[in-house]
């Protein structure tokens, strides 16, 4: 034959010991009945080594005259019962030790079992003393008198077992109770594990529903603060670099220029972020950087300082009525803009702020009566046909003046202070027609779309009344005020900025005044 190979050889080795293990299981059971008739022999060999009686003495006490061995059986009997509670309370024992070492077992468990007598289920010592009292008592008391015993050592026995019988079965009926709520405990206690656990799931889902809410809510804060940052930089650089070195000193506030490149480095390190750490610490940055330019905002000296200039007439408060004004001028339309502009700033005439064709002569009329020269040079004039007409024509024209003196000037009585006088007298005229065109330009829609930004109570929106009378104090105040006046027409120009960028201004005044 061939030499078995190695594989073989293990496989031959496999099955011999899956038959040797099967021999022992087999063998197990006689193998214990072997051992347990060995340990009984060596028992009656150790009783018979101590010269105790053996079963031939028994025999003989039974068959002598008058002897009827019986106490000797009784003796034997109760050694044997001895024994065999012995190895009863030994075998719960092993099964209890068994139990307890099985790793499937709970360390709460394991811990409850600890404090059990010999790790037994409760009241198992306790039912197996009173079942060997009972086994051992009982006989004693019915054959009391053929064991002769005494009636004294019969009342122990007596009182023994009543006694014992009496303590168990009595706990057993009076402690439904306290069993009934120490398992309402236990079940209690049971259940507060439970919704610990419970509680403890509920905290990490909700843990992990906030981080998922944060991390789907990152882009949209993101955007969010590029949108602020690009706005307060741009409005922060225009202040600094075209109107900084023409302000009075100290209205850009220090560390201004500072807070401007930061707030820079931050928007620039949050292009491109999207989500992930990364782009959580790029956010904190740029949150720290917008708040550190919105505190160091030069816009914020010059509302202050601009708001000396307007009456606080209105339900808004000085700051609201500058962003009253400034408001406007953001949302007016060109030509609006530019009678705007010209109005709040006192600006001299311009050819396209006059539109002839929105003014009529009987509001030109009315007009004349609140300009002192042309009133009294042409008061003569007012009530001839198309005197009117023909002033509104000749005003719209950027030689107005000469034609004016070319018509009207040999007449020394008009104009006693010369072409000077006329010259004036046609800027007060055409000042207060363009200041009748502006007038009509702030409308309650578009007052209420200005300061919308501020979110106003309702009721507080100023009236058409109120923002005229804000237009023209601007244009006229300031001459005792050179900083207050420096401010106001440093926001004037900033207007205009901001309506080429598209920057709506009373946002960002609300976001830099508290």
């Amino acid at each position: 034959m061939p030499p078995a190979t190695p594989a073989e050889n293990s496989i031959g080795t496999a099955i011999g010991h899956s038959i040797t293990v099967e021999l022992l299981h087999l063998l197990r059971l006689p193998l214990r009945i072997l051992l347990t008739g060995a340990a009984l022999a060596a028992v009656l060999w150790a009783g018979f080594a101590l010269g105790l009686p053996g079963p031939e003495a028994l025999f003989a006490a039974f068959a002598a005259p008058g002897a009827t061995g019986l106490p000797a059986l009784i003796g034997m009997m109760i050694f044997l019962v001895g024994i065999g509670f012995a190895a009863f309370l030994w075998w719960l024992a092993a099964r209890s030790f068994a139990l307890v070492a099985n790793p499937a077992i709970g360390p709460e468990r394991l811990a409850g079992l600890r404090d059990l007598p010999l790790a037994l289920p409760e009241g198992t010592v306790r039912a197996l003393l009173a079942l060997i009292v009972g086994v051992i008592g009982l006989p004693l008391l019915l054959f009391s008198k053929t064991l002769g015993l005494t009636d004294a050592i019969a009342g122990y026995v007596n009182g023994i077992v009543t006694g014992v019988f009496g303590f168990y079965f009595g706990t057993r009926s009076t402690g439904a109770e306290a069993q009934i709520a120490r398992r309402a405990t236990e079940q209690l206690a049971e259940r507060e594990r439970a919704n610990g656990a419970l509680a403890a799931e509920a905290e990490a889902l909700r843990q992990k529903a906030e981080t998922a809410a944060r991390d789907a809510a990152l882009p949209g804060r993101i955007e969010a603060t590029k949108g602020s940052l690009a706005r307060h930089i741009e409005v922060a650089g225009l202040v600094l670099d075209e109107f900084g070195p023409l302000l009075p000193k100290g209205m850009v506030p220090e560390g201004a220029a500072q807070a401007l490149a930061k707030a820079r480095d931050a928007a620039a390190a949050l292009q491109g972020q999207q989500s992930g750490p990364g782009a959580e610490g790029a956010l904190k940055m740029a949150t720290d950087a917008l708040a550190g330019l919105i505190g160091a905002q030069p816009l914020a000296p010059l509302l202050r300082a601009s708001a000396s200039l307007l009456p606080a007439g209105t339900a808004l408060g000085p700051l609201g009525a500058v962003a009253t004004v400034i408001g406007l001028g953001w949302h007016f339309g060109a030509a609006e803009y530019q009678r705007w502009r010209a109005r709040v700033l006192a600006a001299p005439f311009a050819p396209q702020l006059f539109d002839a064709g929105l003014i009529t002569p009987s509001s030109a009329e009315l007009r004349m009566e609140t300009c002192p020269i042309f009133a009294r040079a042409f008061k003569d004039e007012k009530t001839r046909a198309g005197f009117f007409a023909d002033l509104l024509n000749k005003i719209s024209h950027d030689d107005a003046g000469p034609r004016l003196w070319a018509e009207y000037g040999a007449d020394a009585t008009r104009f006693p202070g010369g072409q000077a006088e006329l010259e004036a007298g046609l800027q007060e005229f055409r000042a207060a027609l363009v200041a009748d065109l502006a007038m009509r330009d702030a409308t309650p829609e578009k007052i209420a779309a200005a300061l919308a930004p501020l979110a106003p109570a309702p009721g507080a929106l100023p009236s058409t009344d109120q923002v005229n009378q804000l237009m023209d104090a601007a244009g006229k105040a300031g001459e005792d005020q050179p900083e207050a006046r420096a401010a106001f027409e440093a926001l004037v120009m900033l207007t205009g900025h901001l309506r080429d960028r598209k920057l709506e201004p009373v946002g960002l005044m609300a976001e830099v005044t508290p």
